[in-house]
């Protein structure tokens, strides 16, 4: 593994010089193509963190609206009950009530059981993604300033006179920018992969998948009481 990361980082930081003497080589003045390359990195640091801003936010906007889902479900259930058992001893539903009164406080059971672990499954992929993701996000967001701060931990501006060393800040300017892309690489393909578990299908889990079975089935139940009442 750690021979894996020096290669990664290796690899990074030739990328890096390569460009940087293309830069060089093509501008002219160390100073202002040094500037132009920790501004170039900088801004495809922020286009990065922009594309995965994006896909993080419409992977917790789908977590959320399969909770918000299950809750619309269960609330109406509850109603449903409600309903049913306040009108128990009205004329009109006594005996459809007398029927269907056991099969009810089954189904009352049952979903509410399914329903609170369908619901603690939907609350562990959101505490998962939250700690995982958003930590590792966290350091993305700041990469385009800390590549931005190069200029001033490298002393950039050393590089306008020829009495300073200007290896030792290039040196500077090409490890940092190595660095920071490289942890940059490591965040994108934690964050992608915890993403990619969030797909549709693993929030369908099968607790979830039970209670919503099993709610399709209480449905056609309540409509067959319903329609006993309306008799």
């Amino acid at each position: 593994m750690r021979f894996v990361r020096s290669t990664l980082l290796l690899l990074s930081f030739l990328w890096v010089e390569s460009k940087s003497r293309r830069i060089w080589d093509k501008q002219g003045p160390l100073y202002e193509s040094t500037k132009l390359l920790i501004a170039e990195e900088s801004f495809r640091a922020d286009q990065l963190w922009n594309d995965t801003h994006h896909a993080i936010y419409a992977h917790a906007e789908q977590v959320q609206q399969a909770k918000d889902t299950l809750d619309t479900k269960q609330q109406q259930v509850s109603a449903r009950l409600e309903d049913f058992f306040d009108h128990q001893y009205t004329v009109e539903w006594g005996s459809c009530f007398k029927q269907h009164e056991r099969e009810v406080a089954h189904f009352n059971r049952e979903l509410i059981d399914k329903y609170s672990i369908c619901r603690q499954s939907l609350d562990s992929v959101m505490e998962h993604f939250e700690q995982e993701v958003v930590r590792e996000a966290n350091f993305l967001n700041v990469a385009a300033q800390k590549i931005s701060d190069l200029s001033k931990i490298c002393q950039i501006w050393q590089l306008k006179q020829s009495s300073f060393n200007h290896a030792g800040v290039l040196l500077c300017t090409v490890a940092g920018i190595g660095g920071i892309n490289q942890r940059m690489a490591s965040s994108l393909e934690l964050c992608w992969d915890i993403l990619l578990q969030l797909s549709l299908e693993e929030l369908d889990t099968p607790s979830c998948t039970a209670y919503h079975q099993l709610k399709m089935q209480f449905d056609v139940v309540y409509a067959g009481i319903e329609s006993c009442v309306m008799e």
